[in-house]
This record gives C-alpha cells, sequence and structure tokens, in this order.
C-alpha cells in the first residue's frame, strides 16, 4: 500500500504561491517597465505645465499682503514647483529617448523609472514640509504617493523600499516646519496610513495590468495557434499528405486556371503522366512503409527536376502527373526524358537497401492558341502512358489529342498583325 506524503503545510503553500507571483512578475516586468516610461514620457508634460502654472501664481501674484510668514510660504513653494519643472523637463526627454531606443525591459529603463518616482516624492515631501508653516495637512503627500503608486508599475519587491523610504524621509523632515508635538504625530501616523494604502494601491495596480497582459499574450497565442491550424487545414485540404505534393483536387483547379490562361497567349501547353513501373512488387517484397519512401523520393525527384511554374501532383497509388505550362512537345519530352534517366540510372537508397526504382511517362500536348479541356489533355496522356507500359516500360509515349483550332484573332496575334 502506498504511503501518502506529508501534508503541505500553510507556510508551505504561501511560499508557492509567492514563487508563482514572483515569476509571474519576472514574466511582465520588462513590458511593465516600458510602459511606466511610456507614462512619464506623457505625465511629465502634465507635470511640467502644471508647475509652470504653480510658478506663475505663488511668484508673480505676489502683492505683499500677508506679513513675512505668508512671503517666505509664497516663495518657498514657488522654488519647489521651479526644480519640480525643472526634474519633470529632464525626466520626460529622457523617456522620450529611452522609447525611441526601444530598450525593452532595460537597466536604464528601471533606473528611469526609479528617478521619476524618487523625484515625485521628494517634490511632495518639500511640499508637506512647507504646507506645515500655514496648515497641518498632507495633501500633496497622499496625493503624489497614490499617483506613483498608479502610474509606476513596480512588483512589491521594489515599491516596498520605495513607499518605505518615502515615509521614513518624511518622519525625519516633518518636523522642521512642525513643532507642535500632537500635530507632528498626526501627520506622521497619516503618512504612514497614506504609505501603506499607497503600497496597496500599487500592488492592485500591477496585478490588474499584469493579468491584462497575460491575457493578451494568450489571446495572441490563441490567434496563432488557430492561424497555424488553418493553415494546416488548408494545405491538407490541397496536398497530398504523403508527398507534399498538390492532390488531385487542387490539380484540377489549378490545370484548369492555367489551360484557361494558356488559350488567350501564344504558348502550347503540355501535360505529363507518370507511372512507377511495379510498384505492387516493391510494396511486397519490402513492405509498405518502403513504398511510402519510394514515393517520397520519386516526390522529391519530380520537384526537384521541373521549373518552380510547373504543377506537380500526385494523382493516387503511384501515379503523378505534371503540368507543363509555355513548354512544347519537344521540351516535354526533353523534360520527361530527364526524370526517366534520372531515376533509372541511380537506386533509391531506402536506409540500408538499394532499390532500383524505374518508371513510365506519358505525354500530351495542348498546341498553342488552341481551345482544349483538361479532360481531352488527360485523356491523351493516360494513352500514352497506357502504350508506354505495353510496350516494356521504362520509357516516354506522346499522344496527340483532339483540339478545336485556333480561332483567326489569335492567328492575327500570332502573325504580329
Amino acid at each position: 500500500m502506498e504511503m501518502a506524503g506529508p501534508p503541505v503545510g500553510k507556510w508551505q503553500r504561501l511560499g508557492q504561491w509567492l514563487l508563482a507571483h514572483m515569476r509571474q512578475y519576472d514574466v511582465v516586468q520588462g513590458e511593465a517597465t516600458m510602459e511606466s516610461v511610456r507614462r512619464l514620457r506623457v505625465f511629465a508634460l502634465v507635470v511640467l505645465v502644471l508647475n509652470v502654472v504653480y510658478v506663475c501664481l505663488f511668484w508673480l501674484g505676489r502683492d505683499g499682503s500677508g506679513g513675512d510668514l505668508q512671503a517666505r510660504y509664497r516663495n518657498a513653494i514657488g522654488w519647489a514647483h521651479f526644480y519640480m519643472g525643472l526634474a519633470m523637463l529632464l525626466l520626460g526627454f529622457l523617456a522620450w529617448r529611452l522609447l525611441r531606443q526601444s530598450e525593452r525591459g532595460s537597466y536604464r529603463a528601471i533606473v528611469l523609472q526609479l528617478l521619476a518616482c524618487a523625484s515625485g516624492m521628494l517634490f511632495a515631501i518639500a511640499v508637506s514640509v512647507i504646507d506645515q508653516m500655514v496648515t497641518s495637512g498632507i495633501t500633496p503627500f497622499a496625493i503624489v504617493s497614490l499617483l506613483i503608486a498608479v502610474v509606476s508599475l513596480m512588483r512589491p519587491a521594489m515599491a516596498i523600499p520605495v513607499f518605505g523610504v518615502n515615509y521614513l524621509v518624511f518622519y525625519q523632515v516633518a518636523d522642521l516646519t512642525q513643532k507642535d508635538p500632537a500635530l507632528l504625530a498626526r501627520i506622521r501616523g497619516d503618512a504612514l496610513v497614506v504609505s501603506i494604502l499607497s503600497l496597496v494601491v500599487s500592488t492592485l495596480v500591477l496585478r490588474q495590468y499584469m493579468g491584462s497582459v497575460l491575457l493578451r499574450r494568450e489571446i495572441v497565442r490563441a490567434h496563432q495557434a488557430l492561424a497555424e491550424k488553418q493553415a494546416e487545414l488548408a494545405f491538407t485540404a490541397t496536398h497530398d499528405e504523403l508527398t507534399g505534393l498538390y492532390n488531385r483536387r487542387e490539380f484540377m483547379r489549378l490545370a484548369v486556371i492555367e489551360l484557361s490562361r494558356a488559350s488567350r497567349t501564344p504558348g502550347p501547353t503540355c501535360l505529363l503522366m507518370l507511372d512507377i513501373d511495379f510498384f505492387k512488387k516493391i510494396n511486397d517484397q519490402h513492405g509498405h512503409p518502403a513504398g511510402d519512401e519510394v514515393l517520397q523520393q520519386v516526390a522529391q525527384l519530380l520537384t526537384k527536376g521541373v521549373r518552380a511554374m510547373d504543377v506537380v501532383a500526385r494523382l493516387g497509388g503511384e501515379e503523378f502527373i505534371v503540368l507543363l505550362p509555355n513548354t512544347g512537345r519537344a521540351g516535354a519530352s526533353a523534360v520527361a526524358e530527364k526524370l526517366r534517366m534520372t531515376l533509372a540510372q541511380a537506386p533509391l537508397q531506402l536506409q540500408s537497401l538499394a532499390l532500383p526504382v524505374t518508371a513510365s511517362f506519358g505525354l500530351s500536348e495542348l498546341p498553342a492558341g488552341m481551345a482544349g479541356t483538361l479532360e481531352d489533355l488527360y485523356k491523351a496522356a493516360d494513352k500514352a502512358l497506357y502504350v508506354a507500359k505495353r510496350q516494356g516500360r521504362n520509357r516516354v509515349e506522346f499522344d496527340v489529342a483532339k483540339f478545336d483550332p485556333p480561332s483567326p484573332s489569335f492567328r492575327s496575334l500570332s502573325a504580329g498583325d
């Protein structure tokens, strides 16, 4: 009896859960970093405009009223927005440059993301500390922290130290302007709550983005798999599974198109049929796998021995067929003879067996300008193939089919009128 393993503890399950999420973070971190840089490029422009507006309001709008404290406050806020505007101008330019280089998930992108977070948080801390001169709120700290959590896509391993350092810096400098112990304790507590909330928001935003990225990738993979399956089905519908050549149905379709074209152009078309000699004997003596390999090698020989424009197909069994556009009887006979000799002179190598194989060929021709059907060509080529097999096999024979004569317009075209 097989013993059951020890139960998985809750800490072990937690570790497995964390490890799975870390792997997901690794998968999307590069794309998330570049998305953060793209957001920074837009966000920097918006913040720069706001900084300019605030500088104008706090510096150019001074009327001397409110006393020395108000003057120092307005001046300090103006400088904070001035330096933040410079930082946004620089960071926006760096983001634009980096996105043009398309360095996906590079260390430079991560550094730029951290610099943007640091700049925003230093600005929020500075403005919040300056605000303590006239109020006890930390609204700028809360707004900027939450904006960073939403705009900058950071994994928890990065977000925890970022928001943690942000809070510690604020904790240390808050007493520069806030001297009331009770208010100081309150704003430090509020800053801690904001930092924790920002960390939670950052994690949720990243999880949502990560889910959308993984879903999009899964959809892309599904579409690719569907496209590959459709291509495979389309290939199977038009090609012979064993040899990879066109099947009978597709050959007939292509041949009809080619014959229709040939009837309008001053060029002949030939049809070549091939039948492997004594193929049943090969199957009986060496087995069907050997017969399949013979068919595959003959198909390769045909493909290599004709032009790319020629249409090669397997009719079924050991029969093959080739349509030779713009080829007359002499040219088609030369092609057939070359194929016959190539096959007859070199035995096919079937693993450890060298097997001599020959084939019989039947040819028919549609002369230039003649109006003929594929059935007429096929019957003539099949008759020629029958003659080749009756006369000893391993030979090329030709038969003439009956076609309608060229039209007067074709005669005029051929004569150059």
